[in-house]
């Protein structure tokens, strides 16, 4: 009965979402379906992905046994770190404390997952020792590797005018650069990304054209050049929000530089050294030593670390092993299910699965129904029913006021773990192409409610 009262609770909450709600949800829900099914489930990571999973389970489930292995005691808006670099957002206001957005039920295990063992339903972990499970979910989230651009140390961000918005500290420091920007009588900006599969791939478009945009507020553009260094032959897709992007950097004077992989910067000597990569060069593969390489000074310089899986995964046998993204670790996930393709009591999704798609915020969103619906079903001995659409979507900030909303799906497969993107905007009437103000206000003012209030309760 109390159980039945939740779910009555959580029909009112989404309701209270109103219009806000539609522009961001396309499903349907079974509010009052729960299974009595029982079975130890562990919920790897306790970020966007574990605690949206566990909101999700726990309603589903009559009599959950859910434990969450989380290291870290708050909880970050990740997608404000760009809105703090821009001065948009305080930084305080994307933190908030794990205990406060675990759901009730689930058992929080304070600790860092050291070693996976799928064959025997285990896992090790550094204080707890080892920790069996009936299901295991596997959403850790990106390793940030700094380390693989030579001269970068994570905890010196800011030296030389080098900065990184994919940390907390490093969004606070870029802002801290961005207010002294007018006062630079010259300047040489320069913005880069990496070659491998990355988190919130916009971010490194977003605070460069805030960069600029703040300069042109400030009557300080005159005499500084922007440059973005570009790791592929494309600054985004799918091709129609990639064009308009290249638009937008003509019209602002950003040179698009492409084929460049950033392999080390002199942070005394502000220079940034660039690999020239051959057109036959696939985008996700190491670097290679043996390439022409260029030196490019910088006035103020702003990189993304190269990313992976977490070590634990990377060395486990849980990984892709073939095709262009068996480098960096990522889960060997199915596209549609999100079912593990090898061990079928592993549910993986989110940053660190392997899927042939953008990893973002608004994928996870999509993903966690239909991993927490598929693994109930496994749980019942069922096939799993709900299919994933490679749905994922990225507001890209092109001015402070404006913002294109990228939006899509699973195109044509390409080839093992590669799609197309086909544009799938969430209102069909307006022209994906175009960036509006209307979406500056949902990123500003809807999205991080939206997300701590709806996503992470397992309402949207």
């Amino acid at each position: 009965m109390e159980k039945k009262l939740y779910s009555r609770r959580k029909f009112l909450k989404m309701s209270a979402f109103g219009l806000g709600g539609l522009i961001v949800t396309e499903r349907t829900y079974d509010f009052f379906k729960e299974s009595t099914v029982e079975g130890k489930i562990v919920i790897v990571g306790g970020g966007a992905a574990g605690i949206t999973m566990a909101a999700y389970l726990v309603d589903k489930l009559r009599n959950p046994d859910i434990t969450i292995i989380e290291p870290n005691e708050i909880h970050h808006y990740q997608p404000g770190y760009t809105m703090i670099a821009g001065g948009v957002f305080k930084p305080d206001e994307i933190l908030k404390p794990n205990k406060d957005l675990i759901p009730r039920g689930v058992t929080w295990l304070k600790d860092k997952v050291m070693e996976l063992n799928p064959d025997n339903n285990s896992l090790e972990t550094e204080n707890s020792g080892k920790v069996n499970y009936d299901y295991l979910v596997l959403v850790p989230g990106c390793q940030l590797n700094y380390n693989l651009i030579e001269g970068i140390d994570p905890n010196r961000l800011g030296e030389g005018n080098v900065h990184s918005i994919y940390t907390h500290e490093g969004s606070k420091k870029c802002y801290e650069a961005l207010k002294k920007m007018p006062d630079l009588k010259n300047g040489n900006f320069v913005f880069t990304d990496t070659y491998t599969k990355l988190k919130c791939g916009g971010a490194p478009k977003k605070i460069c054209l805030m960069a600029e945009n703040y300069l042109r507020d400030h009557d300080a553009r005159e005499d500084k050049s922007f440059s973005y260094y570009a790791n592929g032959t494309k600054l985004q897709t799918p091709k129609i929000h990639g064009d308009r992007l290249v638009e937008i950097y003509n019209e602002r004077n950003v040179e698009i530089h492409y084929k460049h992989r950033l392999v080390s910067v002199d942070t005394s000597q502000q220079k940034a050294v660039f690999e020239l990569l051959p057109e036959e060069t696939q985008a996700a593969t190491p670097t290679d030593a043996n390439y022409e390489k260029i030196e490019v000074p910088f006035d103020f310089l702003h990189i993304v670390p190269p990313m992976s899986a977490p070590d634990f995964v990377k060395n486990s046998p849980l990984t892709i092993t073939e095709g262009s993204l068996r480098h960096d670790g990522w889960v060997d996930s199915n596209e549609f299910t999100l079912i593990h393709n090898r061990y079928p009591n592993i549910i993986s999704f989110g940053d660190v699965a392997g899927l042939p798609t953008s990893k973002t915020g608004a994928a996870i969103r999509i993903q966690a129904p239909v991993a927490a619906a598929n693994l109930v079903s496994l749980m019942e001995g069922k096939e799993p029913k709900k299919s994933y659409n490679g749905y994922s979507a990225c507001p890209i900030v092109t001015e402070y006021g404006k913002v294109l909303m990228v939006e899509f799906v699973y195109g044509e497969k390409v080839k093992p773990y590669s799609y197309t993107k086909k544009v799938k905007p969430t209102i069909p009437f307006l022209d994906p192409a175009m960036e509006r103000s209307m979406w500056w206000i949902l990123k500003k003012h809807g999205l991080k409610p939206m997300y701590y209030q709806g996503m992470l309760k397992g309402l949207m």
